[in-house]
Order: C-alpha cells, then structure tokens, then sequence
C-alpha cells in the first residue's frame, strides 16, 4: 500500500536525535521493509545529521509571497513579545499543509494518512476526508497537559478544543500506553478505534549483538563497572536522581563510573549537580550520539538506568527502556505506568520507587555487583523484545488496523467520499 505519514509539529525534527525523530524514521522505514510506499510530509526536516529515513520526505511550506508574509508576522514585535510565534507557525503550516498536501496527495494517491498527532494538528483529517481514504492517529502524549504552563505554548482553549475534536474525528487512534488510551476514550474516542501499540525497536539497528568496547576504551572505562543512562535530559526523566543516587554508591566503590549519553535543557543543570556533589570525575557527559550508534553505548554499561520522578500521569512508552533490553542489558527503572508492565522483576529487570534515591542505589547495587543475575536479566530482556516490541511488528499492527478502516479498499473508498464529502 501507499501511505502519507505527516508530523506537523513544528518542534519535532525529522533529522534529529531525540526519540520523536527516531519513532518517525524507524516506523517509516519498518513501512517499507514490508513492501509499501511511504511518504512524508514534515513541518521541519531538520539539517546536519546523517541518518537513514528510506521513505520520501517532503516538507510543503508557503512560497513566494506567503512565505514572505508568514516569515514578516513571525518577526513582529508584538507577535514577539506575546511568544506567539510558536503557534501562530503551527496554525499557518496546517493551513499551507491543507492545499500543498492536496496537490500532494491528488499526485501520490495514499490508500490511508497515518498521522502523529500535534497541536493544532487538522490537516491530516482534513485531507483524508476530501480523498476518501482512511486517517490513523498516533498518540505520544497529552499535549495540551504536557506543555501545560509553556511560555510558547498560548492558544491554549484553541489547542484544547481541537485535541479531543482530533481524536474523536481519527478513524483509529494508536496510543502508546494504557493510560493514553484510557485518556481518549475519557474525551469522547469509541473505545474500539482506540489500539495500543507502545514504543519498540529498530531490527536494523539492534537485532545484532553489540560490542561496547570501543566506547569503553575511548571513556577509559575498562575494569570499571559502569552504570548508564540514554535519553534527552528532559525535567521528568530525573537525572539528577540519578547523580545522587550514583554518589552514594561511589563513596563506597570510588571505581565505579556513570555514563550519561545524550543532550537537553537539563544537562547543564545535571553538569553543575556533578560538580557539586564532586563526582565529576566520575560521570561522563557525551553529549547526543547517532541512534545508529545507541548500541555500542549500551553494550558499555553494566546496568541502565530508567529514573524518572513520581508523577501522577505517566503517560509514557519510554524508548530508551526497549533500547536497553534489545541490547541485552538489565534495566533499573521507575516503577510508573507501562515500564511496571514490560519489566518482571527479577526476570528481565528490577523496578524502583520513583524519586526514591535510596531505592534507585539499592536497586542498581543488586543487579551491579552479582554478574550472573545481570546476565540472565539481560538476555530475558533482549528475547522479550525483539520478539514483541521491533518497529517491524507494530508496522505490520499498524497496516491491519488501516485495513480494517478501509484502506486499500476503493469501493469502500468512494462510498467515504460520498459520505464525508471535502
């Protein structure tokens, strides 16, 4: 089948090397090692990182003097200092995406738009409606709770409005943890066009067995026991948990080192904690990594940490907790939300309380310091994912949900059409 992915979020980078941009690619690609066509149309490509994305990517933005017009009212003092700008790109490029995206469309003759779901985000609906063709909703999180109190983030009864009429309006929604499907259902979604897929892995990228020591000699983390961690420094992922909670184990294990892969808003603040809690000489900062090289950096670390603080809405399918498993690599992690249903503790990985230090460092000790329970969690881990949880296996869920909308079905198709007419 052909098929129309759109991400019309203006802050998700398609080139990137946080999680969003790596779903994108490896869902996309996973696509098309099945056999079908992909294309995608995406807000921002993104530029200076080589990674591999199979499908054909388009970008539709304004041109001539739309562009000039858009590009004038984002630069206005007064769109400025009421931070407007965010929002105002977002709604601009729905209504570019509506008219470029048809032509698009009318071209490439999708059998179904599989759509990542953003604020303002209405174009992919507005398209399938006026073609016929099925549209899926993914669901990574509740955004107009998540950015909640964003200083960018200001048509918020605007955004609010159209999350649930978007979700309600999807022929399918994909959320990627139980709670984003409770939460759907709770606005309004038919609870049966509601599935759950959570996060997985790349086969490309994992399904090969990993070496670590390149990464370990260029650390000078040889005869060290090594604890990891790989993700964005976001606010909720807690790393500073798990500074502290690295700098009770060190003061009893002064060989022990902390490797800390990848870059966000919190890693200077995560930097300066190093510094003062005076571990800094035993944490590495590396800065953001190639996904492809993600691997290599696990295969590096004793045992992974997953920290994340005590919430009350963890709406999360964390990346980095497949990743870790697929590497084969026991996992530590908060014991929230869907990381409680993957991990059997004791099996594949041990959970601890979230926000919890002294939990954490326990935890971490127990799977740290016995070799042989780390090695049987870490190949239970890497066989339950790359048996359930692989991009491959939620592409091929993905596509016979599509089906079951209709897609591929041309009767069905016009019958759409003349229902639900642009």
């Amino acid at each position: 089948m052909k098929i129309a992915y759109i991400c019309s979020d203006v802050e998700v980078e398609l080139f990137g090397h946080e999680g969003c941009s790596v779903h994108i690619r490896e869902f996309t690609n996973s696509l098309i090692a099945l056999g079908h066509d992909v294309i995608v149309l995406c807000a921002w490509p993104g530029h200076g990182y080589e990674a591999e994305a199979r499908a054909r990517v388009l970008n539709p933005t304004p041109r001539d003097l739309a562009a000039v017009a858009r590009q004038q009212i984002e630069r206005e003092p007064a769109v400025r200092k009421a931070n407007l700008s965010r929002d105002l790109k977002s709604v601009f490029h729905n209504l570019w995406l509506e008219n470029e995206g048809a032509q698009i469309l009318e071209r490439e003759r999708p059998d179904f738009i599989y759509e990542r779901y953003a604020l303002f985000g209405w174009a992919g609906i507005s398209l399938a409606r006026r073609f016929g063709i099925p549209h899926l909703t993914e669901l990574n999180a509740p955004l107009c709770d998540q950015q909640h109190g964003y200083e960018k983030f200001v048509f918020t009864r605007t955004a609010r409005r159209m999350e649930g009429e978007i979700l309600r309006a999807s022929d399918a929604v994909i959320a990627l943890s139980p709670w984003l499907k409770q939460w759907t259902i709770s606005l309004g979604a038919e609870e049966p066009r509601v599935h759950l897929i959570p996060d997985a892995v790349s086969e490309r990228v994992f399904s090969a067995k990993a070496s670590g020591d390149t990464v370990r000699r260029k650390y000078h983390l040889d005869g060290k026991r090594t604890i990891g961690f790989v993700g964005s420094f976001q606010h909720w992922h807690d790393v500073p948990g798990l500074l502290r909670a690295f700098h009770r184990l060190h003061r009893k294990d002064k060989d022990l080192r902390l490797l800390l892969v990848g870059y966000g808003e919190e890693s200077e603040a995560c930097q300066r904690l190093s510094r003062d809690l005076k571990i800094s000489d035993a944490v590495i900062f590396t800065g953001s990594v190639a996904h492809e090289k993600v691997p290599l950096y696990v295969a590096a670390m004793d045992v992974a940490a997953v920290p994340y603080r005590k919430m009350k809405q963890f709406f999360f399918s964390p990346l980095k907790l497949f990743e870790y498993m697929a590497v084969g690599k026991p996992a530590v992690a908060a014991a929230l939300g869907q990381i409680a249903e993957i991990i059997e503790p004791g099996k594949d990985g041990l959970l601890y309380r979230p926000g919890d230090v002294t939990s954490l460092a326990e935890q971490i000790a127990k799977v740290l310091y016995d070799p042989g329970l780390a090695s049987a969690m870490g190949a239970a881990a890497r066989e339950k994912v790359l048996a359930h949880h692989t991009w491959r296996n939620v592409a091929e869920q993905v596509v016979g949900i599509a089906k079951s909308c209709g897609a591929g079905d041309r009767a069905k198709a016009a019958t759409r059409r003349k229902l639900q007419p642009a």
